[in-house]
């Protein structure tokens, strides 16, 4: 059995049942990475601006649908730890959910307050309470003895069991690069299994797609594949990579704008789409 691993899709339906219909649903084994909800809907090109689907109950809907009919997997990211944290009345959660997609989010849910004790009572309440529980109950990281996905990385020097929460859901700089610092090369994947996480939208460091991360040759790699969906990249999208069961690069498919895109092992870690069409 391969394994098939879905990056952040942050409310965009549309382009998650393109991306379900161009992969084999049915012989791999699904993980979905995190964020599913908030996002933007604005596509900026330099020229112009686009407006795209933001859908998070459908999301949620397919998701739910995948663990209950095929046992996916669907781990918790930062953004769904969000809504889980603001339904408990945390502050916040709630002020910093607020500003990071959270207001545009409740209006699509029907909420039209950005008081707490009423966006609280709304996440509770019977329309919105089985995605509530749901998101309550997803896992923090999945793995096999040679393959581990999470949201955004780990602490190195933390063994799994002890990792925080905060680290599991934020991480980012002291997981990809030696003392935190771009310019000192990535890390060294000191945990020896292959890594698939999402959470930082590959487009700050200029690609489209997917990243390999290896310190060297001999290094085991590490694969961030949050594509930037929904974040008002003109590439933002979808990704799906596919591992076999030892780590090994099957296949990755990008979604944009609906469109599917294949992607060649020799371009993991070029720009495949490096220039933005006027």
């Amino acid at each position: 059995m391969n394994y098939t691993f879905i990056g952040d899709i942050h409310s965009a339906s549309d382009d998650l049942k393109v991306l379900l219909n161009a992969i084999n649903t049915e012989e791999d084994r699904l993980i979905f990475l995190g964020d599913y909800i908030d996002g933007t809907a604005t596509r900026h090109f330099s020229k112009h601006e686009e407006t795209q689907l933001i859908d998070p109950l459908g999301v949620l809907d397919i998701l739910m649908n995948r663990v209950n009919q095929h046992s996916d997997i669907v781990l918790l990211g930062n953004h769904d730890d969000f809504w889980v944290q603001t339904a408990t009345g945390d502050d916040l959660s709630y002020q910093t959910c607020r500003i990071n997609g959270g207001a545009h989010t409740w209006r699509k849910l029907g909420i039209h307050s950005g008081a707490l004790p009423v966006i609280q009572r709304a996440l509770n309440a019977p329309k919105l309470a089985p995605y509530t529980k749901f998101l309550s109950n997803r896992p923090f990281t999945w793995e096999t003895g040679k393959i581990l996905a999470v949201h955004a990385g780990v602490r190195w020097g933390v063994s799994l069991n002890k990792q925080e929460k905060d680290d599991l859901l934020w991480i980012r700089n002291d997981y990809y690069f030696n003392a935190g610092l771009e310019s000192a090369g990535w890390h060294k994947n000191e945990l020896g299994k292959v890594i698939v996480t999402g959470h930082t939208p590959v487009q700050i460091f200029n690609r489209s797609g997917f990243i390999k991360m290896q310190a060297d040759s001999q290094d085991v790699p590490r694969y961030l594949i949050d594509a930037g969906s929904r974040s008002g990249a003109f590439s933002g999208g979808i990704v799906a990579l596919t591992l076999d069961p030892n780590g090994g690069f099957v296949s990755a498919k990008f979604v944009v704008n609906q469109q599917v895109q294949e992607i060649p092992n020799k371009l993991i870690e070029e720009d495949f789409l490096s220039k933005d069409p006027k």
